[in-house]
C-alpha cells in the first residue's frame, strides 16, 4: 500500500523560487563578474543547495565596491539557501538584510522574493496562519513590470497558498490555488523569456502539471484518477519535446506517475515507471527516492500476488532504510569517538585500579541484574500470555457497541453521537489509521465533522484520547499480523513500524510495549519459539 503520497508534492513548493532578474543597465567589468557568477548558480540551483561560503564571499565583494544590486542578489540567494538547510533563523536574518536594502533600492522584485523566502520559512516553523497572511497581504507582485517575473513570481504564491490550504484540510480551495497557479504561468509568453526564466517556467509548469494530478488523483473524499490522467500525461510529454527542463525534475514525476498507476490498479505500469525512478537515482545518487521507488515496487508485486519479487524489494527497502537511519549516526558516533580518545590515556595509567574496583562492582551489578530480569522475565511471559488469550478469543468475542450509552453526559445530540460512532467503526475497518502524521483535524475533515465533538466522543466512548486510540488501532493491526501470518515474523522492526504508521522504529517500540506490556521483539520472539515447539 502507497502510503500519504498526496501530500509529497507540498515539499518541493518549499524549494521552488523565481529567477532574480538580471541587471540590464551598463555596469563595470568587476560588477559583470560578480552578476555572472549570481547568473551561473542561478541557472544551476534548481532545487538544489549552493555553497553558502561562496555567496557571502561575493555579498562581502559586492560591498566593498558598493555594488547594491550584488549585495541584494547575494542576500536573497543566502536567505534561500538557509531556508533549504532548514535553519530558519538565520534565513531570517539574512531576510532582514535584504529587506532593508531592497526598500531602500525601491525594488518590487527583490521585496517579494524576500517575502516568499520569509512564507516558507512560516510554513517550516508550522505557522501556516502566518505564512498565508505573508502571502495574501503581499502586493510586490502587482507593481512587477516585467510579465514574465510576475507570472513566475505569482505561480509561486499560489502554489504555497495551496500547499497551506491542503494542510488545511480545504482540499476545494487548495485545487484552485493549484489551477490558478497553472492558470497564470501558462498566460506568459514564452517567446520573451530569458534562458534563465526558461528554466523556471518549464519547472514550474511540469511540477504544477504533477500537483494538479496528484491533487485529483488522491483527494481523501473525492479522488477522480479520470480527470488526474490528462495532467500526468502532458507533464511525461515534455521528456520527450523538453527533456532538458523535464531533468531537473523527472524522479518526482515518475515517482507521483508510479503513484498513481497503482491507484488506478494498473500495477505494471506502476512498476514500470518506480524502475525508471531507480534508473535516475544511480546517476542522481537520491537514496530517499529509492526507498520510495523500493516500497512502491514491493506494493505493486504484493497487489499482483508475486510474493518472490515482493520479498526481493521488501529485502531492498528495508536494508536500505536501515543504512539511511545508520548513516545519520554516523556523525554522533565519530564525534562520541573522539571524546573517548581522549579519555583512554588518562584510563590507561590507572588500569589496574580501575579494573580491580570494577570487577567487584560489575559482579554486584551482575547479580541484581540476573535477579531484576528473572522478576521482568515473569512480568513479560504473563502479559505474553494474557495477549495471547485475548487474541485466541478474539472471534468469539461480540464487538464493542457503537450504541450511545444514556450515563454518558453529553453536549452532543444523541443523533450525532450515533453518526459519528458509526463512522468512526468504519474508521476503523478502513486502515486509514496507518497514515503517517494522522491528526484529529485531518480525521474529523474526513468524517465530516469537527475536532471538539470527535475528542469528546473518542474520550466517552473509547476512553481514551486521540494519540491514545490511534496507537492502540495500529499496534492492535500489527499485533493480529504478526500472531495469524508467519511471513510479518521475518520482516525488521524499522519495517514493522512503517507498516502500521509510525515514523521511527523507537516510537513504534514505546508505543507498542506501552499497549501491550511487552516488547514485539519479546511477542516475535514468544510466537516464534511457541511454533518451533
Amino acid at each position: 500500500m502507497i502510503k500519504n503520497f498526496s501530500l509529497k508534492f507540498l515539499f518541493f513548493l518549499l524549494f521552488t523560487s523565481p529567477l532574480f532578474p538580471a541587471q540590464t543597465p551598463a555596469i563595470k567589468n568587476e560588477e559583470k563578474q560578480i552578476m555572472a557568477q549570481y547568473d551561473l548558480i542561478e541557472y544551476n540551483d534548481v532545487g538544489r543547495l549552493t555553497n553558502m561560503d561562496d555567496l557571502q564571499n561575493m555579498v562581502s565583494k559586492s560591498k566593498q565596491i558598493n555594488f547594491a544590486p550584488g549585495e541584494l542578489r547575494g542576500l536573497i540567494l543566502l536567505q534561500r539557501n538557509a531556508l533549504r538547510r532548514g535553519n530558519y533563523n538565520l534565513s531570517g536574518k539574512y531576510g532582514d538584510e535584504a529587506e532593508k536594502l531592497a526598500q531602500a533600492e525601491d525594488n518590487n522584485y527583490a521585496l517579494g522574493l524576500i517575502q516568499l523566502n520569509k512564507a516558507c520559512v512560516a510554513i517550516g516553523l508550522g505557522l501556516p496562519a502566518e505564512a498565508k497572511n505573508i502571502l495574501e497581504s503581499n502586493s510586490y507582485g502587482e507593481k512587477m513590470d516585467n510579465v514574465a517575473d510576475k507570472n513566475i513570481y505569482l505561480c509561486n504564491s499560489y502554489m504555497l497558498l495551496a500547499s497551506i490550504y491542503s494542510d488545511m484540510g480545504a482540499k476545494k480551495t487548495m485545487l484552485q490555488y493549484q489551477k490558478k497557479s497553472l492558470e497564470i504561468l501558462e498566460s506568459t509568453p514564452i517567446d520573451t523569456l530569458t534562458d534563465y526564466q526558461k528554466i523556471r517556467y518549464y519547472y514550474l509548469e511540469i511540477f504544477q502539471l504533477m500537483n494538479l494530478g496528484l491533487a485529483y488523483a488522491f483527494n481523501p473524499k473525492n479522488p477522480r484518477l479520470d480527470l488526474a490522467e490528462p495532467y500526468f500525461k502532458k507533464a511525461l510529454g515534455y521528456a520527450e519535446t523538453h527533456p532538458q527542463y523535464f531533468k531537473l525534475c523527472d524522479i518526482e514525476v515518475y515517482e507521483s506517475v508510479s503513484a498513481f498507476y497503482y491507484e488506478k490498479k494498473d500495477y505494471h505500469k506502476s512498476i514500470e515507471f518506480s524502475q525508471k525512478v531507480l534508473e535516475l537515482e544511480r546517476k542522481k545518487k537520491k537514496p530517499e527516492e529509492r526507498l520510495a521507488a523500493y516500497e512502491n515496487i514491493k506494493d505493486a508485486y504484493n497487489a499482483l500476488g508475486n510474493k518472490e519479487q515482493e520479498l526481493k524489494y521488501l529485502t531492498l527497502y528495508t536494508n536500505l532504510n536501515d543504512s539511511i537511519k545508520n548513516a545519520q549516526k554516523v556523525s554522533i558516533i565519530n564525534q562520541s569517538q573522539k571524546k573517548i580518545n581522549t579519555y583512554k590515556d588518562a584510563s590507561n595509567k590507572n588500569r589496574l585500579i580501575i579494573i580491580v574496583t570494577a570487577s567487584g562492582i560489575i559482579l554486584l551489578i551482575v547479580f541484581l541484574f540476573w535477579n531484576y530480569n528473572r522478576k521482568k522475565d515473569r512480568e513479560h511471559r504473563k502479559k505474553y500470555d494474557d495477549l495471547i488469550s485475548e487474541l485466541k478469543h478474539k472471534s468469539t468475542e461480540p464487538n464493542e457497541s457503537s450504541e450511545v450509552k444514556d450515563q454518558i453526559v453529553s453536549n452532543i445530540s444523541s443523533e450525532t453521537e450515533k453518526k459519528l460512532l458509526k463512522k468512526l467503526e468504519t474508521f476503523e475497518n478502513s486502515e486509514k489509521f496507518l497514515k503517517k502524521g494522522i491528526n484529529i483535524a485531518y480525521l474529523s475533515n474526513l468524517l465530516n465533522t469537527n475536532p471538539k465533538y470527535l475528542s469528546e466522543v473518542i474520550k466517552n466512548y473509547k476512553s481514551q484520547n486521540f494519540n491514545a486510540y490511534i496507537n492502540s488501532l495500529r499496534i492492535n493491526y500489527i499485533v493480529d499480523h504478526l500472531y495469524n501470518d508467519p511471513k510479518y515474523r521475518e520482516y525488521k522492526i524499522s519495517y514493522l513500524a512503517e507498516e502500521c504508521g509510525y515514523a521511527s522504529s523507537q516510537v513504534f517500540v514505546i508505543a507498542f510495549k506501552k499497549e501491550k506490556g511487552v516488547t514485539p521483539s519479546y511477542f516475535i520472539n514468544q510466537l516464534n519459539s511457541v511454533e518451533t515447539v
